[in-house]
């Protein structure tokens, strides 16, 4: 089984999108999802898409969290995901 993959919308400049950013790679440090941080403004699309909507953070594709990215909630959600992988 592949680990989750996260994605973090982030934008250079905002606090809370550094944080976000912190959040995300302990929880890959931790073995718990792959990681992958994504400038939005370097699309025009991304940047649209999400205009000052940062960070937003995203499990599998699926918008996640937005704004305030906890620790515990994103292990606690991508330890579910795990588990609910192993039943498959």
């Amino acid at each position: 089984m592949s680990l989750p993959q996260v994605q973090v919308m982030s934008r250079k400049g905002c606090c809370l999108c550094e944080d976000a950013e912190v959040v995300a790679r302990l929880a890959a440090e931790k073995g718990l999802c792959r990681l992958e941080v994504i400038d939005v403004d370097r699309e025009l699309e991304l940047a649209a898409r999400f205009g000052a909507d940062v960070p937003v953070l995203l499990i599998e594709g699926a918008v996640s969290m937005k704004h305030h990215i906890n620790q515990t909630e994103l292990e606690e959600r991508l330890n579910l995901l795990m588990k609910e992988c192993r039943r498959c």
